[in-house]
């Protein structure tokens, strides 16, 4: 009998390939680079945020719309099993303060060498250095062309990633294999990515961090998009968990209209200052400001208001207090674009999701052909989500590209 190919030995490939020969079929699993998982390496800063610990629901509502697709897979492996396997290869996971599981080691390589474990413990074939050139359908089976040679293969499961973080190998090759097999692509794009701003000062704020802002992103013709969480100015732009959320909503130049005390409304925020400007004195303005944002970001936001930095605060009155509410409660950047795929998290665009059975992950167009991963228009929020959704749906397409062949061999973990 022939094989099932696995092509990309990312999370989903490597979960797809041992699903499947835990259930009985001869596996084989080719991987371009020299080794195995290299993304998945650098995830969480090389610490690996594997999953998440919020519900279902919760978890299928980070996914930007697309998320009832991942129901199936879901419900066939979600957080407790992914943590199971992972305990049964050797390597257990601990959750934190924002509900984000990382290995106990902190190191992303031991999950990395657990998905290599349970995969090779069931039997799957890895094959590096092996580039898939094309994907032939014949009657009865695939002729897959190979760096190394031709392989025919019973079922093959596409598990390429996405086009980000291309040194790693995720460049865009599934999307060129699945759309010569007829299937649509949705453009790629990056999502989860750091925003570039044009105002040149941003450079010298770099490394500053501003806890719980809330950020409007308005570009011409498209609905403005509003979201609340921490940001991180960097040498080129903005960043932090905000940002990347916003990242995906972004389709040419654009403002961003940062709050910096969302929790105040600007009457309470200018009276606030007032204030402070009273007990203030012979101060300057600017030594007056330090408990509404980072010193760092006072003389910035006080040009932005026209402010005079160095002006007494006792001859500072309401006008003054409220021009500095507007600054602090609507400070605008001026955003060019995104950093590039090349540096982006995640993909957002991929195969199709119309062309494909949620419930196998089988392609509609093309029989005995799955699909698994971050090669799918599936792209979801930071927090373990985009890798549980990689580990599920690898995990899925292997079960069903193994019933397939083998005729239900049933749920054998």
């Amino acid at each position: 009998m022939l094989p099932i190919v696995v092509i990309g030995a990312g999370p989903a490939g490597l979960l797809a390939a041992g699903r499947a020969a835990e259930c009985g079929a001869a596996v084989r699993l080719l991987e371009k680079n020299h080794q195995p998982g290299r993304k998945l390496l650098i995830t969480g800063s090389g610490r690996c945020n594997i999953t998440s610990a919020v519900d279902r629901d919760t978890f299928i509502g980070q996914f930007f719309g697309q998320g009832r697709f991942l129901y199936p897979a879901l419900q066939t492996m979600y957080r407790e099993e992914l943590l199971d396997l992972l305990a049964k290869s050797g390597v257990r996971c601990q959750v934190d303060h924002q509900c984000k599981y990382f290995p106990t080691t902190n190191q992303a390589g031991d999950v990395l060498a657990a998905l290599l474990r349970y995969g090779q413990k069931q039997g799957m074939h890895l094959v590096t250095d092996s580039a898939v050139l094309s994907i032939e359908k014949k009657p009865d089976y695939f002729e897959i062309m190979t760096s190394q040679g031709t392989i025919l293969a019973a079922a093959v499961i596409l598990t390429t990633g996405g086009m980000t973080y291309p040194v790693t190998g995720s460049t865009g090759d599934g999307y060129r294999l699945a759309a010569h097999l007829g299937h649509a692509i949705i453009p790629p794009r990056p999502a989860l990515a750091p925003l570039i701003i044009e105002q040149p000062y941003i450079r010298e704020l770099a490394g500053l961090s501003l806890p719980d802002v809330e950020v409007r992103l308005v570009q011409p013709g498209q609905k403005t998009v509003t979201r609340r969480g921490d940001l991180l100015l960097t040498h080129k732009g903005v960043s932090g968990p905000v940002i990347l959320r916003l990242s995906r909503e972004l389709r040419g130049s654009a403002s961003l209209h940062i709050n910096l005390q969302p929790s105040m409304t600007r009457p309470e925020l200018a009276s606030a200052i007032l204030e402070q400007f009273e007990h203030g004195g012979r101060q300057h303005i600017k030594n007056c400001l330090d408990g509404f944002l980072p010193h760092r970001l006072v003389i910035p936001l006080l040009a932005a208001a026209g402010v005079e930095a160095d002006r007494m605060a006792s001859q500072a009155g309401r006008r003054c207090a409220e021009q500095i509410a507007l600054a602090i409660s609507d400070w605008t950047l001026t955003v060019t674009g995104t950093q590039g795929i090349h540096i982006a998290m995640v993909t957002a665009g991929g195969i199709a999701l119309r062309e494909i059975n949620p419930s196998t992950l089988e392609s509609r167009l093309v029989p005995g052909l799955y699909f698994a991963g971050e090669i799918l228009d599936l792209d979801g929020d930071t927090g373990g989500f985009n890798l549980q959704a990689a580990c599920s749906t690898g995990y899925l397409a292997g079960q069903s590209a193994a019933a397939a062949l083998l005729g239900n061999p049933g749920n054998q973990r």
